[in-house]
């Protein structure tokens, strides 16, 4: 109580004497240090909390510290995060965010100064005094650890109070000095690291990121930025659009393919922060406001249009190729959990991206991990639409919307298992989008090469596969050579091909069937850890049962 007196006995003073900036600067310092007990503002302008007199050697004297405490780094043992961090006292400290101290503990109560071990905190939790200033949790494990443990409603809007005043101060100060400032810097570094390990955005942040969007130059700390926004919670996708995605994309695109994959790493982040939560939800919970599904699904299809933008905007390069498929794999796990969470429908990827990642930048990286991805996609589909006790009456998807996602797996498998590609004849192929003038054309320039089209991209010739395909029948040459002597009087030169095989049987070599060699291929590259080919092929090829599931498309 006597604190609060003293409070707001500084407010009265205030009051009659609002051009004091003495006074006005202590008032402030009550207002950050305990906002809850000053909510009243300055009157007649604003003062800062008692400028330094010489601000040009206060910044070189911070400057010289800097400098120290590099000198200090390599000897600081990591500290322990069951006990308050302390920097020491060769340490200057520099940032605005206090240190957690406690100072209105008694003999019945414990505070977390305390608190030595893991141990210490169990025993003690019950007791713990919440410290004097709760900002100090951006900064402290063990304080960020009891908050979780032992949830506070009051704490929580102490922090929030104390962020708002803040960022309210330093938007004042943007307006005269463009840029943030090295505190702004600071405080958003710590309340990323807060917020990751909390999952949750304090609102005075997002209120103060939608102010700042309208005047950032989208480069200036972008790392801090869109990882604060990262965490923004499920809201209808066109008010997210409206207030944070419109001005996120105004200020980082540059007609640059890094600031397009900045923002569609920015955007598959959200997804995964959107899946966790979700699938965090017990399904037995009270459901979730209706804009959840269509948000989720919203900002999916945004993130494929822009998948989209970029693989025909720019050049393709290893970097823009690993954002996509990052994204479709951020996607894909989403969609694994459809089947469970109510919150999450699949939502397929756009027919041109899934061709393009094909053809464009065919590595052996790019095609496991985009067979891998629409493995995932076939697993879900199944069992999003099976019946079982737990859901009897499943989602069904339109036959249309699942036969077009069928024309991707036949394909892909057309392509690099079965040597039909670019065939339109089998059930749901798409042919992979080739009009129908071009095979023809194509086909006779292939000639003189002594090459075809349908088998240009199988596992025998495509170019990221040929030499590992040769290498794993060189592995069964020499397994039957090691059984037998003399077995294998004559090795086959490669590429392996249906009538290879044939040929190199009646010459004396390896006798091994067509299919038999397309399994020990997809094994042989599944124990090296590019496994997504054999997943797609064994999950929608029927007669590949011994590599995946039991195929076939997805039923409609």
């Amino acid at each position: 109580m006597h604190m609060a007196n003293v409070t707001f006995g500084r407010i009265e003073l205030s009051r009659s004497f609002s051009h004091e900036p003495a006074l006005n600067g202590l008032i402030q310092v009550y207002r950050h240090h305990y906002p809850e007990l000053a909510e009243v503002e300055t009157i007649g302008g604003r003062a800062s909390q008692f400028a330094h007199p010489d601000p040009e050697w206060r910044e070189r004297l911070q400057k010289i510290n800097e400098s120290n405490l590099l000198g200090f780094g390599d000897f600081q043992s990591q500290p322990s995060s069951f006990k308050v961090f302390r920097e020491g006292s060769k340490r200057i400290r520099l940032s605005i965010i206090p240190e957690v101290h406690t100072y209105h503990a008694d003999e019945f109560t414990i505070s977390l100064e305390e608190v030595e071990n893991v141990d210490d905190l169990v025993e003690k939790l019950d007791k713990i005094e919440l410290p004097s200033q709760m900002i100090a949790v951006l900064d402290d494990p063990l304080l960020q650890k009891y908050l979780v443990l032992r949830p506070n409603e009051t704490a929580i809007k102490r922090i929030d109070r104390w962020l708002a005043l803040f960022f309210d101060e330093q938007l004042i100060k943007m307006k005269n000095v463009q840029g943030a400032s090295k505190t702004l810097v600071d405080v958003l570094g710590k309340l990323l690291g807060y917020t990751r390990y909390t999952k949750k955005l304090p609102k005075s942040a997002l209120a103060f990121l939608k102010q700042y969007l309208l005047i950032w130059d989208g480069r200036q700390d972008r790392e801090l930025i869109l990882g604060l926004l990262s965490y923004v919670a499920i809201r209808p996708f066109e008010e997210l659009q409206e207030h944070l995605f419109n001005h996120l994309e105004n200020a980082i695109l540059d007609n640059t393919p890094n600031s397009a994959c900045a923002l569609l790493n920015f955007y598959s982040s959200i997804l995964s922060h959107w899946t966790v939560f979700l699938i965090s939800m017990s399904p037995s919970s009270t459901p979730g406001p209706i804009y959840i599904t269509p948000a989720f699904a919203a900002l999916a299809n945004h993130a494929s249009y822009l998948s989209l933008s970029i693989l025909v905007s720019y050049p393709p390069t290893i970097s823009t190729f690993s954002s996509i498929l990052s994204y479709l794999e951020v996607l894909s796990y989403a969609i694994s959990h459809a089947p469970t969470t109510p919150g999450i429908h699949i939502t397929t990827p756009d027919t041109q991206t899934i061709y393009l990642l094909l053809f464009l930048h065919p590595s052996l990286s790019t095609l496991s991990r985009l067979c891998s991805t629409l493995a995932i996609y076939k697993h879900a589909f199944v069992a999003t639409m099976t019946p079982t006790p737990t859901n009897p009456s499943p989602h069904k998807y339109p036959p249309p919307y699942l036969n077009h996602f069928n024309g991707f797996l036949m394909d892909t498998c057309n392509l690099l298992y079965r040597s039909r590609a670019f065939n339109k004849t089998d059930t749901n192929a798409l042919g992979c989008l080739l009009p129908p003038s071009l095979p023809l054309p194509l086909q006779h320039y292939l000639e003189p090469q002594d090459l075809t089209l349908t088998t240009l991209f199988s596992l025998s010739h495509h170019s990221s596969l040929c030499a590992l395909s040769i290498a794993a029948f060189r592995d069964l040459e020499d397994t039957a050579e090691e059984k037998e002597e003399g077995s294998v009087s004559v090795r086959h030169a490669g590429p392996v091909g249906q009538r290879s095989l044939m040929v190199l049987k009646g010459e004396g070599g390896l006798e091994v069937g067509w299919a038999e060699y397309r399994l020990e291929v997809l094994r042989w590259l599944g124990e090296r850890g590019v496994g997504g080919i054999g997943e797609l092929m064994g999950c929608t090829m029927k007669q590949l049962m011994g590599v995946g599931e039991k195929g076939g498309g997805v039923m409609a």
